[in-house]
């Protein structure tokens, strides 16, 4: 009988091996599927009238403050990124990466084909209108702006005494610009419901997406100026997009509020200042929230951790993509923690103070190592910020 049972089991298990080594077959390394209705290449574009070259430093000529917020963004630094430079080569030298990181084609080493419209059949060929000093600028100035030697822009031409064509398209005051690149769907061989990057899709629901909002109201703050020197000032957009590097951004995301009841703590934390999940995009990230209560009323202040929280989407990527648990909160969404609170002295009130400390992770140090060691990652940055320090929460009876 236990004979049986050890064969029926390695039956199974064998099985089980066979299934996943066909699904790993058919569904190779690469996250990224290429169809009509994703992100692909920019193609290749001229250099405007009266205007020098397609690169940013020349475009901030005429308009050098919208050249310098482009500097100290992540956009212009989409393609030197060290940890962009050691995923792309643990994916393998991925060409597909490259059409967010360097949307024109002209910054591309390789033309991307496909007869189907799908990854498995992606043909790779020599681009020979390759510029690599192009390709150093990550999101440049033209790959959103420029479009057969035209310059295209979010102002009606009336509105505007340029010296260089000029012409005006609505997606600039849509979703639909940022989320070429910042929707990423998963392969069709997947049990993912949102994609690989699924910020965009992220956004198109809860309590901002209701009230009109779009990427740009959050990530491209207002500001009225002159678009060149010389000219009248205008409304117009701040070129920063500040994200999860912005202590201030995060902070903007999440609200905390608590009710007491004799010695116990009902603790809410909501997402009210996202248009999207917290933290979004790369999978590798997480966010760890520490609860610490003080009591008052007492000689010794004593302070104590009574709760930790971690926000975060774990995506199993072999032998098929399937999320195996996310918690991150939607635009809107709330989670309430039930703590029972500790006696810290022998005071027998259980009055106090309610503090949060909140860290953004890009990745574990387990990943970090990994990325190091056998990808060359040479980084200098931070994997770990505090981004709420101490910020006591309100009580309620």
């Amino acid at each position: 009988m236990m004979k049986k049972a050890i064969k029926y089991i390695i039956s199974l298990l064998v099985l089980v091996l066979s299934l996943a080594i066909v699904i790993y077959w058919l569904n190779p390394n690469g996250i990224y599927q290429l169809t009509d209705n994703t992100a692909q290449f920019v193609p290749l574009q001229s250099v405007p009238k009266n205007t020098l070259s397609l690169k940013a430093k020349d475009c901030g000529i005429c308009h050098n403050e919208i050249y310098q917020e482009w500097q100290s963004s992540l956009h212009s630094k989409a393609y030197t990124d060290p940890f962009f430079t050691a995923y792309i080569k643990k994916d393998k030298g991925d060409p597909t990466c490259l059409v967010c990181h360097t949307p024109l084609l002209n910054q591309s080493p390789v033309i991307l084909s496909t007869a189907s419209g799908h990854y498995n059949d992606l043909e790779v060929d020599k681009n020979e209108h390759f510029d690599a000093s192009l390709q150093q600028e990550g999101v440049t100035c033209a790959a959103c702006h420029v479009r057969n030697g035209v310059i295209y822009g979010p102002y009606k031409k009336e509105q505007i005494n340029a010296p260089h064509p000029v012409v005006y398209d609505k997606k600039f005051l849509s979703k639909s610009l940022c989320k070429q690149c910042h929707e990423v769907p998963s392969k069709d061989f997947s049990l993912m419901n949102e994609g690989v990057c699924s910020t965009g899709m992220e956004s198109d629901s809860g309590i901002w997406a209701a009230r009109g909002y779009i990427c740009q109201d959050c990530h491209m703050p207002g500001v009225e100026r002159p678009l060149v020197p010389g000219y009248p000032k205008r409304l117009g957009k701040k070129h920063l997009w500040p994200g999860a590097y912005s202590n201030h951004q995060l902070q903007k995301a999440f609200s905390f509020r608590a009710q007491q009841n004799k010695n116990s703590l009902t603790i809410t934390i909501s997402n009210s200042g996202a248009g999207h999940k917290v933290p979004t995009g790369d999978t590798d990230r997480f966010i760890v929230m520490d609860f610490f209560w003080q009591e008052t009323g007492s000689n010794n202040q004593i302070e104590k951790k009574i709760y930790s929280i971690e926000f975060k989407r774990q995506v199993v990527w072999q032998p098929i993509m399937f999320v195996l648990s996310d918690n991150r909160l939607a635009p809107g969404e709330s989670k309430k923690i039930d703590i029972e609170l500790p006696s810290l002295s022998s005071s027998p009130s259980r009055t106090g103070k309610l503090s949060v400390n909140a860290y953004y992770h890009v990745m574990t140090t387990h990943s970090l190592k990994r990325l190091k060691d056998k990808f060359e990652l040479k980084n200098e940055w931070p994997i770990k910020r505090l981004f709420i320090k101490k910020q006591v929460i309100p009580i309620y009876n």
